[in-house]
């Protein structure tokens, strides 16, 4: 408890004090001896106690008010209630109160019991402790609370106010006569009641509405009753709090499975602190779901303070009278509770910060604030905030943290996968952070219609709740594809589908290599894969990265260049950064089609517009092997990439024009089963006569199948002879529908 300092000038009251007995009353003694064997190791027995020092006090002032001088009064000719009014104006010695040394005994004696308590859990010895009150505040405090409680209270004060006829609150004035009871002249100064803005004012006692009720020594001490509730040792309580805040639920240790290395600097920064009376900020700056919350948790459990989470966002969206009236709350949870508060959601816009005022506010009373912020606070604004700044980043979770947090989680849940979940596959393919982690496992439970004794997940509908968690928008710049194709679909040679597979395998097994093998540890930077895949128009680079999506199952989303593209200086990239940073976290395969727009020949630099050409080119590069994903870019032309550009490429895969057995492939699954198509038709003629691609194929396919329709007849001839020779005449090549109509002949002659 502060202690007020006594001024050099101020009055001595010890003026020629005579002997006199410390208990001039009969009773003093008596309060001493109760109040010394009074159980205050509950919250009931503490406050009864300090109770008993009001009674005290109380009683002391009646008995004062009797003993008045009467042959002054019988001079002057006053009435009775004038007596003390005439006592104060006639000139007289400063004397002290005779007892003053035995009350202030008594009320040092209990101090002392409050420095005994190491439970943390005793309301009033947690307010003197922490709340910084000087004496004459903690009894204005203690009349309030009394006031609160018992009625009794409200009839003495108005006995000793002066006003029999009501029961009233109590007023400064009233306080600092009590006070003058065991406190000095310097102790008892008003305008410590006085000030707005002290933790008296703000957190413990309400705002008079009354005017009169508000002024000097008419100033009304009435508990709030968010401070009557903490007095009672109502923990856990949130009242108001409840818009904006929750209570973090300590973590088990179970779930101590990942960053362990954090929480233990963390614990480290926290002992210090307080410790030391180092007052300040803990900013733990990181993306929604990096484990801001958890480490929350974990520390609560470890230091069995509890941890009171505050939307700063839901805070800010208040009036300023209620931020005022909850930003008190906020207070008195750290000085009547072992709380720690966590206010996250904190972002600073540029230089504005609105929520300087609030954390100014609240951090006047609590030492240490832990502020989950996106991004790390702006210079300017850290400088604003009063103490000591701390910065700490997340980490990220790698693979091996995140098996442990699935594992251990779901164990915690009682819940088992299928026979179909590899866990370390699922690790490999969707890099998540714990709060993804802990979604995509609730999610999952709830979907999958398991019975009460047993929850069991499988791949299907895990995966379909991870990528449903991990989806980006992207806005214009980017589509997602359908992935419906397989292996089976896409016919290219076997050199390509063997990379293919590789490039597969890069991703679900990046576990394995990174982690077991060790070669995370040599590889910090550029462990996403990237792919390019090259050939004419057609021949099916659109759907090999589909089949890639949809083995891997992950979403895969169209890049569209030209939305990117730009011919401002500077806005190429920074289309390009916005691109890669919203699919930072999506486990999304991002597909540059047609990207011989963007990812052309460095030239040498001969103008200015080459010179941000490469650099454009160059930050691409940086943005690629920066993305921990799956990066595909097509391209009919691969001769416009130089050799610094390809060093950089994971897998460069040739996608060439189909040979013609697999042109045959392809005739013969252009066409679904059910298609009525005529028997006459030869796919192995028409894949010797026609040298197609696949999407050329697919197009005549369907061509023909609506001039079928139009007729309600079978696909014959006639019909691929027309859709084929118009395919080639649109893509620009001359019409072969002659040529094929010979081969037709051919065939048939030779059968």
């Amino acid at each position: 408890m502060k202690k007020t300092q006594t001024p050099e000038n101020s009055i001595t009251e010890e003026v020629n004090t005579p002997e006199v007995p410390t208990d001039p009353y009969g009773f003093l003694d008596e309060y001493a001896e109760s109040l010394s064997v009074r159980d205050m190791s509950t919250p009931e027995g503490e406050r009864e106690a300090w109770l008993g020092f009001l009674d005290m006090l109380c009683l002391t002032a009646v008995f004062q008010k009797e003993q008045r001088p009467f042959e002054i009064m019988d001079r002057l000719g006053a009435l009775p209630q004038d007596e003390d009014l005439v006592r104060s104006l006639e000139p007289h010695e400063r004397v002290s109160f005779p007892a003053m040394n035995r009350i202030r005994g008594i009320y040092e004696d209990l101090l002392i019991s409050v420095t005994l308590d190491t439970s943390g859990r005793m309301p009033v010895a947690s307010l003197i402790k922490k709340g910084g009150l000087t004496d004459l505040e903690f009894l204005a405090f203690l009349m309030a609370l009394g006031a609160a409680l018992n009625r009794k209270y409200m009839r003495i004060y108005s006995i000793l106010q002066e006003d029999r006829e009501n029961a009233v609150r109590p007023n400064a004035g009233l306080c600092v006569d009590l006070a003058g009871l065991y406190l000095s002249e310097a102790e008892r100064d008003i305008s410590e009641l006085l000030t707005s803005d002290s933790f008296l004012n703000s957190c413990l006692l309400e705002n008079p509405r009354d005017k009169k009720e508000s002024m000097g020594l008419n100033r009304s001490l009435i508990l709030r009753p968010a401070a009557l509730r903490a007095a009672l040792g109502d923990r856990g309580s949130l009242g108001e709090l409840r818009f904006c805040s929750d209570i973090v639920i300590p973590a088990d240790d179970s779930d101590y499975v990942c960053f362990p290395q954090a929480v233990d600097e963390l614990k480290s920064v926290l002992d210090s602190m307080m410790r030391d009376y180092r007052a300040g900020i803990v900013e733990l700056s990181g993306e929604p779901g990096s484990g801001r919350r958890f480490i929350m948790s974990v520390l609560s459990a470890d230091t069995g303070f509890s941890v009171l989470a505050v939307d700063l966002k839901k805070l800010l969206s208040l009036d300023g009278s209620r931020q005022q009236a909850i930003a008190g709350e906020l207070i008195l949870k750290y000085v009547f509770e072992d709380t720690i508060l966590y206010i996250y959601g904190a972002e600073a816009g540029g230089e504005a910060f609105p929520a300087l005022y609030v954390l100014s506010e609240i951090m006047s009373v609590v030492p240490v604030i832990f502020l989950g912020t996106r991004k790390p606070l702006s210079p300017r604004v850290a400088e604003s905030l009063n103490g000591f700044l701390y910065r700490f980043t997340m980490p990220e979770a790698d693979f091996s943290a995140q098996l442990a947090l699935w594992k251990n989680l779901s164990r915690n849940d009682r819940v088992s996968f299928g026979d179909d979940v590899d866990l370390t596959e699922i690790v490999s393919k969707y890099s998540m952070n714990p709060g993804r982690i802990r979604e995509s496992l609730t999610n999952s439970e709830l979907v999958s219609g398991s019975t009460d004794n047993e929850t069991v997940i499988y791949r299907a509908e895990l995966e379909e709740q991870i990528r449903r968690i991990c989806s980006v928008q992207f806005g214009d710049n980017a589509q997602r594809l359908k992935s419906p194709f397989t292996w089976a679909d896409l016919k290219v040679d076997d050199k390509a589908e063997r990379m293919l597979r590789r490039a597969c395998d890069r991703i679900s097994c990046r576990k394995t290599v990174n982690d077991d093998f060790g070669f995370g540890r040599k590889l910090p930077y550029g462990r996403g894969v990237s792919v390019v895949l090259y050939g004419p128009p057609g021949t099916g680079k659109t759907m090999a990265a589909q089949v890639l999506a949809n083995e891997l199952g992950l979403d895969i989303y169209r890049i569209d260049l030209s939305q990117i593209s730009s011919k401002y200086i500077g806005e190429t990239e920074k289309n390009l950064g916005a691109v890669f940073e919203a699919a930072r976290n999506s486990n999304a395969i991002l597909f540059f089609d047609e990207a011989d727009s963007l990812f052309s020949r460095r030239t040498d630099v001969s103008s200015s517009h080459d010179k941000y050409a490469n650099a454009e080119t160059s930050y691409l590069l940086q943005k690629i092997e920066e993305y921990p994903g799956f990066s595909v870019l097509a391209t009919n032309n691969m001769q416009n990439f130089d050799a610094a550009f390809k060093r950089r490429i994971t897998y460069i895969i040739p996608i060439e024009e189909p040979s013609e057995a697999t042109r045959l492939l392809l005739w013969q699954q252009a066409f679904p089963e059910g298609t009525p198509v005529s028997g006459e038709i030869d796919f192995r003629l028409l894949a010797q006569a026609l040298e197609l691609t696949g999407s050329n194929i697919k197009s005549i396919a369907v061509d023909a199948a609506y001039r079928a329709a139009a007729e309600q007849r079978e696909i014959t001839y006639a019909d691929l002879v027309e859709s084929a020779d118009q395919e080639c005449i649109k893509s620009g090549r001359m019409g072969v529908g002659n040529e094929l109509q010979q081969a037709i002949i051919r065939g048939y002659r030779a059968d």
